[in-house]
């Protein structure tokens, strides 16, 4: 998308969905800062859980992805998608470092719809 090419409506979706999505990964990251400190039952308990959220969220970022069409949306769902395969293979440092790739694709999109709500006076 060109600059300037949200209008405030979008912005407005843009800017929520942003900042849900950011807040949900980062939770995430921190979620699997601690996986490695666990045994056994716990461990697949936490998995299990970490997947059903990983899960969850790819669900939110596909529905910003088909509301907005916004590309990094799709690319952040697909490091999502990425997360949870590594997150299966026990790579748990991996599988931060695509956490946190996908925090840079949601920010980096997001800034558009910030600078227009900024204009605009909303922020």
């Amino acid at each position: 998308m060109g600059k300037n090419s949200l209008d405030v409506r979008k912005a407005i979706i843009c800017f929520q969905y942003t900042e849900r999505i950011k807040s949900e990964l980062i939770i995430t990251a921190n979620l699997l800062g601690k996986i490695g400190e666990l045994e056994s039952d716990e461990l697949a308990g936490a998995e299990k859980l970490i997947l059903l959220l990983l899960r969850a969220l790819q669900g939110e970022v596909g529905m910003a992805h088909s509301i907005l069409g916004m590309q990094n949306f799709e690319d952040a769902g697909d490091k999502v998608a990425e997360v949870a395969e590594r997150v299966r293979s026990r790579e748990y440092l991996e599988a931060t470092r695509r956490i946190s790739e996908a925090i840079s694709l949601i920010t980096t999109g997001g800034q558009q719809a910030t600078e227009v709500l900024k204009e605009k006076g909303f922020l």
